[in-house]
């Protein structure tokens, strides 16, 4: 009987063979004398202490009132999966439609939670538009899409998952487990309560007013209104639905699934334990796992950046959907921040790259691409231009100018959010060495792996085929777009996966064996120290307290916490629980308004202060009062401490004399006190919060309120 002979499959680009570029005497010394300098003088910096690891894993501190909080965190979790789940569907059933085929489940999961993010946010803009941003419109809407997500995957279920631990092997085991301990520590970060000073005045303040107001609305003295809002339209949604936790679950879910890209993406084009490799190197830096905890815009930046990549990298010759979806992922990515541009940048070059041998096809695909893109992002410029005259305000201040907002403020904005003044050639390569040694504002606690890494990967042999190019032409993009406007580490965060995955795909790449292994060995020390040192942040600031229920969660916003000071929130409480329905508040002395369920007015220190600006146009206090109350204001609520803080370093209170008098004279004969907190430390007052209601006249033999705001917040600033 004959033999069948089976047709031989090719192999995959990761199964070809691959010859060393250097010889082993010349890799060996140098590359393990640079990663050993490079982790020495890290580790020499930020050393591990071993007796902290010990107090932080102490179970009998966290254990005591958990019984209380468990069935919150069950709910919180029940709603966060039904609504990641709602997204999933309405992806998949999207991508499905456009005629996408997936390598496996993990790729298909990771596209369908990504597009599914991006029509809810759009679904939820049209409903900001037409002022019906209610709570039955968004929960009717997923709850279709959970009913028909369910009933598609009983039609088409997903395929069984890719590899498993022989796949992954000792290095890739390794890697999961680490990765799956800092998505445990992230989980419990993203369960707390909101502390994020710039979610607080930003993130979740500006998506929380459009809910207040059921749809888009003008805020006059808090120019980060008129930023895109992308991941704004999301925690709307989330706000509708339930509160800030499950905001800053959207948030978390896509750092989680920006790692499980990461995964597919060095499946389909390296191998599983690369991906895995890739994931854990992104995900355990610092700044990713603090970017996890908080309802911010790296998360959901990254995510939409790295799916936009993978699109790009899956395109085949003839094959264009993948780049147009790559296009509408970054429509996404610069709809949430515009710094989404570097990424968009770096996709569009991985694409021309890969198809330079048809230089006009490649500028009409670019030119439908950017089209495509500008469907997603186009509409934040739209706004921002009737709002405020300048669709990329506050940037093209030159072009279109910044409406009536303070061109020197938000000049000191963009100066402060860069933490960049003039650099020579010089200063500017010595930057990924202080960034690395945390010599830069805000850049503590990063990766040592980058530096480490990256620079002498070129000494070894690289993985066959054209995604390491693609991946390579996408972080220098990002990584040039950024070290030329910022040292703000966390926004280079979009950069993290591609670069991950590159040193993954090298260290499991054939070749120098040996050497290898101790460098996965190495990157897995430095991945399992991230993780310590997010958790030795996370327990240090005591965000663990009110998770656990070892704190009440009003009592713990109601006290300064590290990076949360001069807390206002017995205030917005009071507001929000005890002042009669239609009230509406103007905040003095704090720009952090999230927590208030009732209309305000908020001042942010880049923009002009409200309360300043009614004193300067007002004659007399009379006419300040008049002013106030034909703005619908009831109260007012001062946060003393935060207001000599924000006046001494932000030039928050900057009136001429007269409209200070006018505002004394306001103060003493239209206000009375209802509410006062005050904060203390060791049983020592630090800081008084006061709300106080406005009258036409005090009532007879009622004294006047003390005034706070000339006696202790105008005398402390001058007195600098």
């Amino acid at each position: 009987m004959a033999k069948k002979h089976r047709k031989e499959q090719p192999k995959s680009p990761a199964a070809l063979p691959v010859k060393d570029r250097f010889p082993g005497w010349l890799v060996w010394p140098v590359l393990a004398g640079w990663v050993f300098f490079v982790l020495k003088s890290y580790y020499a910096r930020f050393p591990v202490n071993f007796s902290a690891l010990s107090s932080m894993l102490a179970p009998g501190q966290y254990t005591g009132a958990l019984l209380t909080v468990l069935p919150g965190h069950a709910l919180n979790l029940l709603l966060a999966a039904a609504f990641l789940f709602a997204c999933f569907s309405l992806g998949r059933a999207a991508l499905r439609a456009a005629g996408f085929s997936f390598a496996g489940a993990l790729e298909e999961s990771a596209f369908s939670c990504g597009a599914g993010l991006g029509l809810l946010a759009s679904y939820v803009f049209v409903l900001s538009v037409f002022k019906l941003l209610y709570f039955w419109p968004v929960a009717l809407f997923l709850a279709a899409a959970c009913a028909a997500g369910l009933w598609q995957l009983r039609a088409a279920p997903l395929p069984a998952a890719e590899g498993g631990p022989r796949a992954l092997g000792p290095s890739g085991l390794a890697a999961l487990a680490v990765l799956l301990a800092a998505l445990l520590l992230n989980l419990a970060g993203a369960l707390g309560p909101e502390i994020f000073y710039d979610a607080l005045v930003y993130h979740l303040a500006v998506p929380n007013y459009f809910v207040i107001k059921r749809g888009f609305a003008p805020m006059d003295y808090n120019f980060y209104s008129n930023l895109p809002f992308t991941h704004g339209m999301l925690y709307s949604a989330a706000l509708l639905l339930k509160g800030e936790i499950l905001a800053k679950f959207v948030n978390y879910a896509a750092g989680a699934l920006a790692a499980l890209a990461v995964i597919a993406l060095g499946a389909r084009h390296f191998s599983l334990r690369a991906g895995v490799l890739g994931a854990a190197a992104y995900y355990t830096v610092g700044h990713a796992m603090f970017a996890s905890w908080s309802a911010g815009t790296e998360a959901l930046l990254t995510l939409f950046s790295v799916l936009a990549l993978y699109a790009a990298l899956n395109r085949k010759e003839g094959e264009p959907r993948w780049l147009w979806l790559a296009a509408c992922f970054c429509g996404l990515a610069m709809g949430v921040k515009y710094t989404g541009f570097f990424a968009a940048v770096g996709v569009m070059a991985v694409y021309a790259w890969s198809d330079r041998a048809r230089p006009g096809a490649v500028l009409k695909n670019l030119a439908l691409f950017t089209l495509l893109a500008t469907v997603f992002t186009g509409p934040w410029l739209v706004k921002n231009y009737l709002y405020t005259g300048n669709p990329f305000f506050p940037f093209a201040a030159g072009l279109f100018g910044v409406g009536d907002a303070d061109p020197q403020k938000l000049k000191d904005f963009i100066g402060h959010a860069s933490q960049m003044g003039p650099m020579s050639l010089l200063e500017r390569l010595q930057v990924p060495w202080k960034v690395t040694l945390g010599q830069v504002g805000n850049s503590e606690f990063f990766s040592p792996l980058f530096l480490a890494l990256l620079p002498a990967a070129f000494l070894l042999a690289a993985p066959a085929g054209p995604a390491l190019t693609g991946l390579w032409i996408f972080f220098l993009a990002v990584w040039l777009g950024w070290s030329f406007s910022s040292t703000m580490v966390r926004f280079l965060m979009p950069a993290y996966p591609a670069a991950g995955l590159i040193m993954a795909a090298y260290l499991f790449s054939p070749g120098h064996k040996a050497l290898k292994l101790v460098l996965r060995f190495a990157a897995l020390l430095v991945c399992a120290t991230g993780l310590y040192w997010a958790g030795y942040i996370y327990y240090t600031q005591g965000r663990w307290r009110p998770l656990t229920g070892a704190v009440p969660v009003k009592d713990y916003l109601s006290r300064t916490q590290p990076t949360y000071p001069y807390s206002g929130y017995s205030g917005l409480d009071f507001v929000n629980e005890k002042t009669p329905p239609g009230s509406k508040v103007l905040l003095v002395g704090d720009e952090r308004s999230f927590y208030l369920k009732k209309d305000f007015i908020v001042s942010s220190v880049y923009d002009k202060t409200a309360a300043v600006e009614y004193a300067l146009a007002s004659k007399d206090a009379g006419d300040l009062y008049a002013r106030l109350r034909a703005d619908g204001v009831t109260h007012i609520m001062l946060n003393t401490a935060e207001a000599v803080r924000l006046g001494r370093d932000y030039r928050m209170f900057y009136w001429d004399a007269r409209a200070r008098q006018v505002f004394y004279d306001f103060w003493n004969r239209h206000l009375r006190e209802v509410f006062y907190f005050y904060d203390t430390q060791g049983g020592r007052a630090f800081n008084r919060v006061a709300v106080y209601e406005l009258l036409e006249r005090l009532p007879p033999g009622v004294p006047p309120a003390y005034n706070a705001v000339k006696e202790d917040v105008m005398k402390n600033i001058d007195a600098r």
